[in-house]
């Protein structure tokens, strides 16, 4: 018998009476509770399922249930019906009616595949459920999705809204708000290499990256940080040859006379590689029972233990012990804690290899009762959520969590990467699929010797250059080549106002960073065979590999070289360039002067504004640091321009963050010695794009500006934004 639950305004879910609960609600990742009202559906259940009565069209979900275990879920479809999702789970297109997908982490071949669907005539549908599942979307019958799950009873959720962003929206109220990551999260990672590598090369190669003028803020060690190589244990220590810390100093220091000192001192962020094979059931089944399980079909720890014991251990006369196939996993200690020491020293980023996380374990027992062919694909969920959890509950900060393992709920525990394959146009597709399921920060291991890589990897959500076995270092690589890494990486750091404002914006609505253009421009198919290209945020159009671009409705402007582009164009790339990068006409973004690394200084702002109709832009600012912003601890300063009158208003800063003065440390020792507050605002430039006007004003009084060809700019005083709100007049 199917029950359906109402979640809100918008969306159901619909569960099997007296069916076991899914991982995913068991452990919390799932939430049953939409926070807005996205559409007056409704729904009901029928004979042969669920029928919903949504925005755009009724929806017939036909449902069976196995005796075996297992279910499967029937869509009749229209004929001009499209359909988008599943995450990682297809590097070949965006829109995938026609295709069969599996919804099963597998090495390298699908690292982060999620059982979402999202279709252009209003519905979506989460399959709550960590059992294998094919989706065939209109390949045996062209008319239906056949969706096929291995395991359990029926759970699934489906939504209806007028639009794919506010699907998305929903999808994300449901798995949970992509995390947002450190301010210096944002810059550029360098993942050095693991050859012969110690810490007086980590330092000067940091080094070399200030004296070179490449901004970067991450530096992460692969495997050869560790005493012993691929330590998957709790027992992990540094390598004493190659990271020798003093030894009168106590094993979790940060100070000034060991290497980790000198990192801070150049404001270089540190990242350690882990690798994993630890049971992390128990510590959920104990967090479960801790909490009260919502589900009304099951409770927390329903599987009997004892049931399973014969899989694991037997006692026999002849024999004096047992003998546990897991010789890592203490089973009363969380995964999290041995890291804590590592945090001290200052470790601020960990990177979470595919590696076992990956892979099935076939004969394996999880917390000695959950079979593989559940925990699977909950694990690296599991091992996100336990990592970004343990870090911020030690220190109060958010942390750059980096994994290639991913399934429903991820994106708010950590960011992804597209695993060990490269950087090149099938990766792009990967971060377009996964954010049509709302997880955003995505990228990639950039492809260092394709110039059009490294500008499509600049412009990802986050970007990394992972050395790992070899030598990417930009002063090893062809001139040019640095050049080009150089180019960009001042480039991402001008960006990185505009960045982190957009990934605010996708923390609280679930609207990625990275945007498809079939989620932006969903009302016509032209498209869906869109690969090169992409909305980084609300106003920048990035073109990648393939110059031959499709621009959407209205005039763009070249961010490089200021040229107007419009419809289908054929892209020469501007001198120094690799790709396109296009602001649409009725934009406001802020930038700012380049910096070593994010938290530098003090931010010289540059606001851009593009004329062309009206626009906004709310310049967002935060401790860098901490989780106060999801409390309100931030500040914005809004940026609004009418095209009919010709008028710029800036209004006054509003809100305010406390940061942590002295973070209960003390400078030399501490690896995050204090967390800034609020300080005063700057004066900032402004620019606005478009034509020569003949004169700027404020408040009647002439404003200096100077014409910069195909932009004017001018001064805004601190000392006049501090007081008030500000109106400027333009007169062409």
């Amino acid at each position: 018998m199917l029950i359906l639950k109402k979640i809100g305004n918008g969306g159901y879910r619909v569960t099997m009476k007296n069916g076991k609960t899914s991982m995913l609600t068991r452990y919390g990742i799932l939430n049953d509770e939409l926070r807005r009202d996205y559409s007056n559906c409704e729904a009901e259940t029928i004979e042969e399922g669920v029928l919903l009565r949504g925005t755009k069209r009724d929806v017939n979900f036909s449902v069976d249930n196995f005796k075996d275990g297992g279910f499967q879920i029937r869509i009749p479809l229209t004929k001009e019906e499209r359909l988008f999702g599943l995450g990682d789970a297809n590097r070949d297109s965006v829109m995938i009616r026609g295709k069969t997908l599996n919804i099963w982490i597998a090495n390298v071949a699908s690292y982060g595949p999620m059982p979402v669907l999202v279709s252009s005539d209003g519905w979506a549908i989460i399959v709550n459920s960590t059992y294998y599942q094919k989706f065939d979307i209109a390949d045996s019958d062209k008319d239906r999705v056949i969706i096929s799950v291995a395991g359990g009873a029926s759970d699934f959720y489906i939504l209806s809204a007028n639009s794919i962003l506010d699907l998305v929206q929903a999808i994300t109220d449901v798995t949970g708000k992509p995390i947002m990551l450190p301010a210096f999260g944002y810059g550029l990672t360098f993942v050095e290499t693991e050859r012969n590598i110690n810490a007086r090369k980590v330092l000067d190669d940091i080094r070399m990256m200030r004296d070179r003028d490449i901004p970067c803020d991450v530096f992460g060690l692969e495997p050869a940080w560790m005493e012993n190589y691929y330590d998957m244990s709790t027992e992990k220590s540094w390598n004493k040859e190659n990271f020798w810390l003093p030894t009168w100093l106590p094993e979790n220091t940060a100070s000034h006379r060991s290497f980790l000192g000198p990192m801070r001192f150049m404001g270089m962020q540190l990242s350690l590689w882990l690798c994993e094979d630890y049971d992390l059931f128990y510590e959920e089944d104990r967090q479960a029972k801790e909490t009260t399980c919502e589900s009304e079909n099951a409770q927390v720890g329903d599987i009997d233990d004892a049931a399973f014991r014969k899989n694991v251990e037997f006692v026999d006369a002849n024999i004096q012990g047992v003998v546990n196939t897991d010789q890592i996993t203490k089973e009363d200690e969380p995964w999290f804690e041995h890291l804590k020491k590592f945090v001290d020293n200052g470790a601020a980023c960990f990177k979470l290899d595919g590696c076992a996380q990956v892979v099935p374990h076939p004969q394996r027992l999880w917390a000695k009762k959950y079979f593989d062919s559940e925990a699977h694909n909950a694990y690296p969920v599991v091992l996100a959520k336990q990592m970004k959890n343990g870090f911020s509950e030690y220190t109060d900060r958010r942390s750059l969590i980096y994994t290639a393992g991913a399934h429903l709920g991820t994106q708010q525990y950590a960011a992804t990467w597209a695993g060990d394959t490269g950087g090149g146009p099938r990766t792009l597709v990967a971060c377009l699929n996964y954010a049509m399921c709302g997880h955003t920060n995505t990228t990639c291991d950039m492809d260092i010797m394709d110039v059009k890589a490294i500008h499509y990897a600049f412009l990802s959500t986050w970007t990394q250059i992972s050395s790992w076995a070899y030598y990417f270092h930009p002063w090893f690589l062809p001139p040019e080549v640095e050049k080009t890494i150089q180019r960009y990486s001042k480039l991402r750091s001008s960006l990185f106002p505009y960045i982190y404002a957009m990934a605010h914006k996708a923390s609280v609505t679930g609207i990625p960073v990275m945007r498809p253009l079939p989620m932006m421009y969903e009302n016509t198919d032209r498209y869906d065979d869109v690969h090169n290209a992409y909305m980084l945020g609300d106003s920048l159009y990035v073109g990648a590999f393939d110059m031959n671009l499709k621009l959407p409705e209205g005039e763009w402007v070249d961010y490089f070289t200021g040229k107007v582009y419009a419809g289908d164009i054929s892209y020469e790339t501007a001198n120094g360039y690799a790709g396109a990068l296009f602001v649409k006409k009725g934009s406001i973004l802020a930038t700012m002067q380049p910096q070593q690394y994010i938290l530098e200084k003090e931010h010289d702002y540059i606001v851009r504004v593009y004329s062309g109709a009206d626009a906004a832009f709310e310049l967002y600012e935060d401790d860098a640091f901490t989780y106060d912003y999801e409390k309100g601890g931030y500040a914005e300063t809004r940026f609004e321009w009418k095209e009919e009158s010709a008028t710029l208003a800036v209004y006054r800063r509003k809100g305010d963050f406390e940061g942590r003065p002295n973070n209960g440390y003390d400078l030399l020792n501490s690896s995050v010695p204090k967390i800034d507050g609020i300080r005063s605002v700057r004066d900032m430039q402004i620019r606005i794009y478009g034509k020569l006007p003949k004169s700027i004003s404020l408040n009647g009084s002439a404003v200096e500006f100077t014409d910069c060809d195909g932009y004017v700019e001018f001064t805004l005083p601190a000392s006049l934004h501090e007081k008030g709100d500000l109106f400027y007049q333009i007169k062409y």
